[in-house]
């Protein structure tokens, strides 16, 4: 490097000829990456409303390069709670904070899913500490609704399940606490896939409207 520049070390050739060989990508390959790796589904959607230049895309071969930058740590084994009725196992867990905000100000939101039926709430947060307040009225409503009780609630270590409110709340109301151990959010697996579909599915939409956009 010269006076913050970087110099190329190298000579000219003349007379010689320099060859490269590689795949040739399908049309269905070529768009996938010139729209920076988004999914089959989206360009499917694309396809239906003719922005693809009436290419007609096919089945997406395996991609090395999405599978490295979208990689995860392997999952752990199934969990056997054994849950025999709606409400013996709750699980619950809070994302964010995200970085734009939505039009009333959220960051956050939490989510609760039941173990046996599958049943699955969503409450848009402004803050983290909102997480009390919001299970408070998750429980009374859902109680009521389903005429049983909360026995096991699973979170994380997160300081807006483990505050000296929430605790005591836990205790007069003989609510069961699982924690996970700190790290591992595969121990919390329903709750953590359910914010990834969550995610992703807006990434979805996004993908489409961007890709509109740039298309024409």
């Amino acid at each position: 490097m010269e006076n913050g520049l970087y110099y190329l070390d190298g000579e000219i050739v003349i007379g010689s000829l320099a060859t490269a060989t590689g795949r040739v990508l399908s049309k269905t390959e070529l768009w996938h990456v010139r729209l920076g790796h988004v999914s089959e589904k989206v360009l499917i959607e694309l396809e239906k409303q003719e922005l693809l230049c009436g290419e007609r895309m096919k089945r997406l071969k395996f991609c090395e390069h999405c599978v490295y930058g979208k990689a995860c740590r392997a999952k752990f084994n199934a969990g056997q709670q054994g849950t025999k009725g709606t409400l013996d196992y709750v699980h619950a867990d809070l994302w964010g904070p995200t970085k734009t905000p939505s039009h009333s100000g959220a960051r956050y939101f939490l989510s609760i899913m039941d173990d046996y039926s599958r049943n699955l709430w969503i409450y848009i947060q402004k803050t983290k500490d909102e997480a009390f307040d919001n299970f408070k009225s998750w429980k009374t409503l859902v109680e009521n609704q389903k005429d049983r009780k909360i026995k096991r609630l699973r979170t994380d270590n997160g300081l807006e399940f483990y505050s000296e409110t929430f605790n005591e709340f836990c205790k007069e109301n003989g609510i069961a606490r699982h924690r996970t151990v700190a790290g591992t959010p595969q121990q919390n697996g329903l709750s953590e896939r359910f914010n990834r579909a969550i995610l992703e599915s807006e990434m979805y939409v996004v993908e489409c409207r961007i890709t509109q956009d740039f298309l024409g």
